[in-house]
């Protein structure tokens, strides 16, 4: 494929190690980096059109693999394989294949912005946590829930990053750190002078997010709260005004809040919560409950253990 060239293992190609941190910088001259990548699971990237036409980026797999998801093909590498990413015109999925490590090459310094925003990320999961516990495992269900929706609709999906759904996903309530911890651990009906605080939590969620990660992050985590039917907060947009990514993650909250116990609400199971969003077509987007009914259907989608001490 135009843009990617495939390295089949062969002889001369030397292994090296790398650091256990998701991202670790090995060398560095000039503009040449050597990083080395860990990436977990099945998880899938996204490989991206770099903004330098000159740009070159080598993946040397040093454990796991890989699965490329090509026009007309399957492209799978292992250990000891590589690939060259250079003059790319569009975006390309790369399916992990378990646990993967990747040392990367490239002539566009990357580490300096990608080690600046994962310490951005964690920053902002230290607050979430000191605040509340469950607005915490919360916002990783939702996270996990919105990445297995993008995942599964695949063509349905355009215009949409993987990477900008994954921030907004996993921080889309980091605006409740402005509302009272009495508030958000309050069991039974809310007053009304409480609601505004969270009413409010989406916009606050929307400004911190915006200056670290972007307009987008921010108006996707900004509207996890708005329905379709213009019922939603906090403006009251109808559904041509919220984009997918955004009616995506508002499924994902619906759904693990529906199937969590937060001490006033009757928990729900899978297959009931999934067979009532897909109902709601008024509020919900029936692309995205119609893929979580599947999801949860085939097993995809269970119920996992709940560790006692969380």
């Amino acid at each position: 494929m135009e843009g990617i060239v495939f390295n089949r293992r062969g002889a001369g190609q030397s292994e090296q190690g790398g650091s256990e941190a998701i991202t670790a910088l090995l060398a560095k001259q000039g503009d040449l980096e050597i990083m080395s990548q860990t990436i977990g699971g099945e998880s899938v990237v996204w490989l991206t059109p770099a903004a330098d036409p000159c740009a070159i980026e080598f993946f040397f797999i040093h454990e796991g693999g890989v699965e490329f998801a090509l026009d007309d093909d399957v492209v799978a590498l292992g250990p000891g394989e590589s690939f060259t990413v250079s003059g790319l015109t569009r975006d390309i999925p790369v399916k992990m294949q378990g646990d993967t490590r990747i040392v990367y090459v490239t002539n566009c310094p990357a580490f300096e912005s990608v080690s600046q925003f994962e310490e951005s990320l964690i920053a902002l999961l230290v607050r979430i946590n000191e605040k509340d516990n469950y607005t915490y495992r919360h916002s990783a269900a939702v996270l996990k829930y919105s990445l297995n929706l993008f995942d599964a609709m695949g063509t349905k999906i355009e215009h949409v990053s993987r990477d900008d759904l994954a921030v907004a996903a996993l921080f889309h309530d980091v605006g409740k750190c402005f509302v009272p911890v009495e508030i958000l651990q309050k069991v039974g009906k809310l007053e009304p002078s409480e609601l505004r605080y969270i009413f409010r939590h989406p916009v606050d969620s929307g400004r911190m997010l915006r200056s670290e990660f972007g307009e987008h992050v921010a108006e996707i985590a900004m509207n996890h709260h708005e329905r379709l039917n213009g019922s939603g907060y906090p403006r009251g947009l109808l559904s041509e005004d919220i984009s997918l990514a955004a009616k995506i993650v508002a499924v994902a909250d619906a759904f693990d809040a529906m199937t969590s116990d937060r001490g006033y609400n009757t928990v729900k199971s899978f297959e009931e919560s999934a067979k009532e969003l897909a109902s709601l077509q008024d509020q919900f987007d029936k692309k995205v409950t119609g893929v979580l009914q599947e999801l949860v259907t085939s097993g995809t989608l269970c119920k996992e253990e709940q560790n006692p001490d969380e």
